[in-house]
């Protein structure tokens, strides 16, 4: 995998987030979650993580962390 930086924090078209019932929004609203997304996610420094990849920019990019 090679190493990708992510410069964007928008929502996917198909994300899951977007089908969740209003019961099950409410649900992780009230939970760990909304906080960790909220406080956690944004501050992840990507980039540390790119030791862990191959230089090899044929080989498939990473997932996004945040």
């Amino acid at each position: 995998m090679s190493f990708h930086l992510n410069n964007t924090q928008q929502m996917a078209i198909h994300d899951s987030l977007l089908s969740l019932t209003e019961r099950e929004m409410k649900h992780l609203k009230g939970s760990w979650a909304e906080t960790f997304s909220k406080k956690i996610f944004p501050f992840i420094e990507e980039d540390r993580f790119s030791v862990l990849y191959s230089d090899n920019p044929a080989s498939r990019p990473n997932n996004l962390v945040n």
